[in-house]
């Protein structure tokens, strides 16, 4: 069993699928995340990559400490959960 977790934000360019920034959040829910994200597995850790939507824009920004630059025409967005 996990005793904790973190997580992080990553974009990447969609043209080049190049990594662009990667985000540490200042906290991880993880119910809450497998919820936001439709993970339907509640034992699944969301170590993989959770593509983010616009839809899903207001509920990261509660965990994010630094301000992102929405650009979902450009960039693609994922969130990953990671053992702390």
């Amino acid at each position: 069993m996990l005793s904790k977790l973190g997580a992080t934000s990553q974009n990447f360019l969609k043209k080049t699928e190049e990594l662009i920034a990667e985000y540490d959040l200042k906290s991880f829910d993880l119910v809450k995340f497998q919820n936001e994200l439709n993970e339907p597995n509640n034992r699944n850790p969301m170590f993989d990559c959770y593509p983010i939507k616009k839809e899903n824009v207001k509920f990261i920004e509660n965990y994010t400490i630094n301000n992102i630059a929405w650009d979902f025409k450009n960039k693609s967005y994922f969130v990953e959960a990671h053992a702390i």
